[in-house]
């Protein structure tokens, strides 16, 4: 007699969480995200409620050429000088922005941990033969949540328009003190900071 009593109770406790979660779900979906910056090449970190900052970015050192089929597989380095980065972030809400082109799937954008030396920061990097691109090893590659905030049209030059899409990153796990870069397409250029909590 005592179980359909105790079922009861578990599906209220059900219900009670799914009316949780369902009035959640509208403030996650309005939360508010600022304006999309005028310059495009950048990338950017909510660093209050309303304000954008632009990550500095720093030359990745490799000698390969990721934009070339690689002549056989290969791991190696990507090296940025410097112990530290100069950008120091606090670990609440992490919210970065970017300009991906329109119809770029999966977006290039990758978040990634850097291993610190004491005279640089590196990241490992694999390489497949006869492939374009690298790719960093899970254990450095941080999962994000991609949203798409807005789609824009962009002058071209010549008459021309170009679709790119306004896109916020967000990291689905706190992250832990350490260095960081946002890695794109080319690796000549890297998105730094650290982060301290």
């Amino acid at each position: 007699m005592r179980l359909p009593c105790v079922n009861h109770r578990r599906n209220q406790l059900l219900l009670a969480a799914g009316l949780l979660a369902l009035f959640a779900l509208p403030a996650i979906a309005q939360q508010s995200f600022p304006d999309p910056p005028a310059d495009l090449t950048k990338i950017y970190v909510l660093n209050n409620t309303i304000d954008l900052s632009a990550l500095p970015f720093e030359p990745g050192v490799t000698t390969i050429n990721v934009f070339q089929p690689a002549v056989g597989d290969k791991v190696t380095r990507v090296r940025v000088a410097g112990p530290t980065a100069a950008t120091v972030l606090r670990n609440s809400e992490l919210r970065f922005f970017v300009f991906v082109a329109d119809r770029m799937d999966p977006p290039p954008h990758q978040l990634v941990r850097l291993a610190a030396g004491k005279s640089d920061r590196s990241l490992k990097i694999s390489l497949v033969r006869g492939r374009k691109g690298y790719a960093p090893f899970d254990e450095d590659n941080i999962r994000l949540q991609r949203r798409i905030l807005k789609r824009l049209s962009v002058p071209a030059g010549g008459g021309r328009m170009i679709f790119v899409n306004y896109m916020e990153l967000r990291p689905l796990q706190p992250l832990p003190p350490g260095e960081y870069a946002i890695i794109g397409d080319s690796l000549a250029d890297v998105a730094t900071f650290r982060v301290h909590n």
